[in-house]
């Protein structure tokens, strides 16, 4: 009776087995073939090979399985030779005439070794079933990464990439969405935000099939706003108080506390005055640039007053809007002006701690490392301080000490180093 190891031992050695017999199959060269219907040898069988390997190089620029040659070589006459000739030769010139791409082989292959280019001279040696089944893998798998084309879905508006030929066809529709039947599906679930067009009535523009003309691009009315026209048709503005840290850099300071306010004239009548935009807008420039200002602070009155016309008409949450012409009266009846000509210039007085902290490099202070521990603090580690530390611990100093004690044994005291210290002025190389 066979128990569960002496079965397992079996089925491992057996496994083995023919794993050693195919590494020794792949291994061995390839002879020459034996044609039932022609004598080894002859011109007919010479002119044989060389239609097997044509047929061969046929398949593997088309892709095809390459196994096909095998059945011109197992023929048991010449007609049945032919045919397979034949079969390999017109699925080819359908293969093209469809406009599929075909490989542009630059390499030698070969499905059988031709008698008249082995065996002359040692270095013509026969190739192995290995080196042929290598090359034919990666020329097939070059066919087929020739194959693909990227295909956008015109109902999902994915792209795919598919082993087809490339084609405009703007009516594409992938598996997915075939399988779905949704006409819909990228609107209903997909395009966030979207708008539709609407009549001078009010009403929503139907397409062929009955459904709103859905809108994919940005309209013109907003697209031409510049960034302070934007501002001014926003329904409501933040506000967050911000301090100066160091060589131009804001960040926000203490607590933040929220007052309930009214807003509703705020949300209700556009566009917004000037004094409840931004108060302060930084600008930089050297002495020659001081009087230039930013273009995006630009304010052109068409524009204001046609971008928002826009949105009561298509947005739903400015449906409600009135639009007051009268918030725009800073602007002294003019069409366009540059909000940024009525900036303060402001002069900084230079001294000596300014100019020390302007030329510091940024560096993290020590307090942003703590050693404190509790369940509501969270330990945080960062670049130490710029500290010398001669002293080490731990498990370190017993193998320094160690070399110490030897220094003093053999009198090398004068070779004895202090503890490489973590000083950033003075490394040690």
């Amino acid at each position: 009776m066979r128990t569960s190891e002496g079965l397992t031992v079996n089925l491992t050695n057996a496994k083995r087995a023919r794993e050693r017999k195919e590494r020794d199959r792949m291994s061995s060269p390839v002879t020459y073939p034996t044609l039932k219907w022609t004598e080894l040898g002859s011109q007919e069988y010479y002119d044989a090979i060389d239609d097997m390997n044509a047929a061969y190089r046929m398949i593997l620029m088309t892709g095809k399985d390459p196994n096909q040659v095998q059945k011109m070589l197992d023929a048991e006459t010449k007609k049945d030779f032919l045919r397979e000739r034949r079969n390999i030769r017109r699925n080819y010139k359908t293969h093209v005439d469809a406009g599929k791409p075909v490989l542009n082989l630059r390499v030698a292959t070969e499905f059988v070794p031709h008698p008249h280019k082995y065996g002359r001279g040692a270095t013509k040696q026969m190739p192995t079933l290995r080196e042929r089944t290598a090359k034919e893998k990666i020329l097939t798998f070059e066919q087929y990464m020739g194959s693909l084309n990227v295909f956008m879905c015109s109902v999902c508006l994915e792209c795919r990439i598919e082993a087809k030929p490339c084609a405009n066809d703007p009516k594409y529709v992938c598996g997915s969405c075939k399988d779905r039947k949704d006409d819909r599906y990228y609107v209903d679930n997909n395009l966030h935000p979207v708008w539709y067009l609407i009549d001078d009535d009010g009403n929503y523009v139907l397409d062929e099939q009955g459904n709103r003309a859905t809108q994919y691009h940005i309209p013109e009315e907003l697209s031409c706003l510049t960034m302070y026209e934007k501002l001014l048709i926003r329904c409501c503005a933040n506000f967050v108080p911000s301090v100066h840290l160091k060589n131009g850099v804001f960040g926000i300071k203490g607590h933040c506390v929220t007052f309930p306010q009214d807003i509703t004239e705020m949300c209700d009548e556009l566009p917004q005055k000037k004094d409840t935009l931004v108060t302060f807008i930084r600008n930089i420039g050297n002495k020659d640039t001081s009087a230039v200002f930013p273009t995006r602070l630009t304010v052109n009155r068409n524009r204001v007053i046609t971008a928002l016309k826009w949105l009561q008409k298509h947005n739903p949450f400015y449906a409600n809007v009135n639009i007051n012409k009268d918030n725009l009266d800073w602007m002294d009846g003019a069409d366009e002006v540059n909000v940024g000509t009525d900036g303060i210039v402001l002069g900084m007085k230079e001294t000596a701690t300014s100019r020390m902290k302007e030329s510091e490099e940024e560096h993290v202070s020590k307090a942003h490392s703590t050693d404190i521990d509790g369940d509501d603090v969270m330990p945080m580690r960062t670049v130490h301080a710029n500290e010398t530390n001669k002293v080490p611990t731990g498990r370190q100093a017993k193998q320094i000490k160690e070399l110490a004690d030897i220094a003093r044994t053999t009198d090398q005291t004068e070779k004895i180093m202090n503890f490489p210290p973590i000083d950033h002025d003075s490394a040690i190389s």
